[in-house]
């Protein structure tokens, strides 16, 4: 009898073994901010509510916790002499083992001993740095999982188009907006560059879909207002993409299908050392694969597809070097319905084929020198090429015009800084950067020039309460041979209660854009036209009210001069008060000078509650006024100011634990109302005689208000190294109408209104393990 209940319990054991829930594992190291190296003894522990997992980071500052319920968690971090630093909503599953490189910053304070509460407040971040994560793009509604929608949703930020990411910053034109990737200026690293924009020409904004797949993005942030003292060139944000590591223990793969494209992900360590990784992601475009076998899906064909990968190798005992890339091409073609009879827009007239390639190669190393300082250096190479081609056809189908518009960009980009500490209380960067662009257009061949900026910045924790930042960086821009120095300070105070008090000016640049150099007059010197600037004033509040809720208040004043502007009457009677602050896509053909300013100033409010509970929200508004100048005109609003930006956005999940897996039903939704954009004037339009068919509208106009309304269902399962999510996105729920911008049809014989997006579904699955 004995051994026959012995049997029985053997068979069961692994039966109980199998019926266990699938459990997460997190990873990581904790290191000093400054210099990089390892942070021991770091406690660290994972929120919310009764669950209570610790860790203590080994003597390498490596930190391991297995056993992890799956789910949204706050990750916490303390030591000795360092603030406590929060990682918000990070989702652990049981298909990815997570990685986090927690860096902590020294604080000015004398501590004798270290407590972490339940309760701490998360560390607030500096003014004008909005952080987003990829798990924000896998929670929130309508993101095709590109961070460049995913920032729609933050205070001061709106779309120029439903369909694309160009981006509106504080009133300011896409055009002023860089992308960074690796601390380091890349081109625009966006396929379909010219989706979006009213004449479907190629741009150097944006476009509709970033190549940078969410399965590559680590922790990334928008850089606004008073940028760090070691980036420049935009006056409205910075992009400033990071890459996750690559698992370091063992392979993974992550399979995705949508409507944007079909991924191909996997990653896994080099060697057994546990400090070196690779990762790469491939994607094809789900449109174009289905246009590829026969499928019609409207009348154009688009297509792209993109590799991105990113190798991570020790450098020394303490140091990292990181190797990245990414590469991508994608088209879209119009074909002229064939039927003349149907031609009811000039559109329908045309055939147009758009082709783009864009690519860039990468590599970064940290590493510390000395006890208390560190190295940090990066360099890259990108460069986009794009070509338009637009045939108008004849009643008899012969080409009636033929238009070419090329745009290609180049840079290579490196920076270099020394970062350190001196006490316990001031720490200090030095360091320098260097861009080297190159513009080919059609009117221009190989325009190139060097912003070359080094950098000196300070900071002083002056007590527990204030801290200090100074710093002065100084650009030159080598084709036009000007230079432009830029102080920037911030003073900080930390009030009790976990609130805070910011006021930060400073000075910043941007090159000229792309339109400046379009003049093919050989008299006109094209490098008269140099570097914009902006002065900026931001004051900012933050509080935590609650252990995951927070309220953040900024207000901010931007006075931009150096304009380029028609100051020589050109474009009367076509488009009156023409200045570089309202050109996003057009091209210009006319002299331009740079006497023109421009004003931004506004206000930003808004509410924040992490995931925790099973539910988060976030809500913000946003009043702001766009306006600028030229000389003998009074003061105009820009065609970007919507004067008003509401977004609310929220969600809640519903988990089910069974005894071998974990079913997680989430919904989230979002509501997004901007005050209409300006419309471009439009020009005057005549037959071929010389009859005046259209008199044009010589001012900017206003749009009615945008509204739309997302959703997103989605259900994750977990099982033992296996995380599966299925998602349906609506997009514009409603079916809003939302008109985009004006243009005058010859076929039509009319102004026609040109509207965005409608509703547009979007299933997708995805897969890890």
């Amino acid at each position: 009898m004995f051994c026959r209940h012995l049997a029985f319990l053997l068979l069961l054991v692994p039966l109980l073994t199998f019926a266990q829930p699938p459990m997460a594992t997190l990873t990581g190291q904790v290191v000093d901010a400054l210099t990089g190296q390892p942070v021991p003894g770091a406690s660290l522990f994972l929120v919310p509510g009764n669950i209570s997992l610790t860790a203590t980071s080994d003597s390498a500052g490596y930190f391991r916790m297995s056993a992890i319920p799956v789910g949204h968690f706050a990750l916490r971090a303390a030591a000795l002499g360092y603030d406590t630093l929060e990682v918000p909503e990070m989702w652990l599953r049981a298909g990815k083992q997570a990685e986090q490189q927690l860096e902590l910053s020294p604080t000015g304070k004398e501590l004798s001993s270290v407590t972490i509460s339940a309760m701490a407040r998360e560390q607030v971040s500096p003014l004008g740095v909005k952080a987003f994560t990829v798990e924000q793009s896998l929670r929130w509604p309508a993101t095709s999982f590109d961070p460049g929608r995913v920032v729609t949703a933050f205070p001061g930020v709106a779309g120029a188009n439903d369909g694309t990411n160009h981006l509106i910053i504080r009133g300011n034109s896409p055009n002023a907006n860089a992308w960074t990737l690796e601390g380091v200026e890349i081109v625009n690293p966006n396929h379909l560059s010219n989706a979006g924009t009213p004449t479907d020409l190629p741009t150097l904004s944006g476009g509709g879909v970033n190549i940078l797949s969410a399965q590559m993005l680590g922790p990334s942030q928008l850089l606004t207002g008073v940028l760090p003292i070691d980036r420049d060139n935009a006056l409205g944000g910075i992009m400033d993409m990071r890459l996750r590591n690559g698992n370091m223990h063992g392979q993974e793969w992550t399979v995705q299908a949508g409507l944007t494209g079909l991924d191909l992900s996997t990653e896994g360590p080099i060697g057994s050392g546990e400090r070196s990784s690779w990762l790469a992601n491939y994607r094809y475009s789900t449109v174009g694969l289905l246009s590829a076998i026969g499928v019609p899906l409207g009348d154009e064909a688009v297509t792209f597809q993109d590799l991105s990968f990113h190798v991570t190798l020790p450098a020394g005992k303490r140091g990292e070097l990181h190797l990245f890339g990414l590469g991508g091409n994608s088209s879209n073609v119009f074909e002229a319905e064939h039927d003349t009879a149907k031609w009811e827009f000039d559109k329908d007239s045309k055939n147009i084929d758009y082709t783009s390639r864009t690519g860039a190669v990468g590599g970064s190393v940290k590493v510390p020198v000395g006890k208390r300082t560190t190295f940090t250096s990066s360099i890259a190479i990108s460069e986009t090429d794009q070509d338009r081609i637009e045939d108008a056809l004849l009643s008899d189908y012969s080409i009636g015009y033929h238009i070419d518009a090329k745009l290609s960009e180049r840079k290579l980009s490196g920076m270099a800084q020394v970062e350190g500490a001196v006490g316990a209380r001031f720490r200090y960067a030095i360091g320098g950067s260097a861009t080297d662009r190159r513009l080919t257009s059609e009117l221009n061949n190989d325009l190139s020039g060097w912003l070359l900026r080094p950098w000196l910045n300070g900071t002083w924790a002056l007590n527990e309460h204030w801290q200090a930042m100074v710093g002065v960086g100084v650009s030159y821009f080598t084709f036009t041979g000007e230079t432009a120095a830029e102080p920037r300070a911030t003073l900080e105070w930390r009030m009790a209660h976990g609130a805070k008090l910011a006021l930060a000016a400073g000075m910043r640049s941007q090159l000229p854009q792309w339109q400046s150099f379009q003049v093919s007059q050989p008299w006109f010197l094209q490098d008269a036209i140099g570097l914009t600037r902006s002065q900026d004033l931001v004051l900012g509040y933050d509080r935590s009210i609650k252990e995951r809720l927070t309220v953040h208040v900024e207000t901010y004043y931007q006075c931009i001069t150096d304009v380029p502007v028609d100051g020589m009457g050109y474009y009367s009677g076509y488009i009156d008060n023409l200045s570089l602050m309202n050109i996003w896509d057009e091209q210009v053909y006319i002299p331009l000078q740079s006497t023109g300013t421009a004003t931004n100033m506004g206000i930003e409010v808004g509410v924040d509650h992490h995931f925790a509970n099973n539910f988060f929200y976030r809500a913000n508004a946003s009043l702001y006024n766009s306006t600028y100048t030229m000389a003998g005109v009074e003061e105009l609003d820009t065609r970007w100011n919507g004067q008003t930006i509401f977004n609310l956005l929220g969600g809640k999940e519903f988990k089910k634990v069974k005894e071998d897996r974990v079913r997680t039903w989430g919904i989230s939704g979002r509501l997004n109302v901007a005050g209409g954009m300006r419309t471009m004037p439009l020009p005057t339009y005549t037959d071929i005689n010389g009859n005046i068919l259209f008199a044009g509208e010589h001012a900017l106009g206003q749009l009615p208000t945008y509204y739309r309304i997302d959703l997103r269902v989605y259900l994750k399962k977990d099982r033992n190294g296996r995380t599966g999510m299925w998602s349906v996105d609506l997009q514009n729920v409603t079916n809003a109408q939302n008109a985009q911008y004006y243009y005058y049809d010859y076929r039509k014989g009319e102004v026609v209104t040109k509207y965005q997006l409608g509703i547009i579904p979007n299933l997708s699955y995805r897969v890890e393990f």
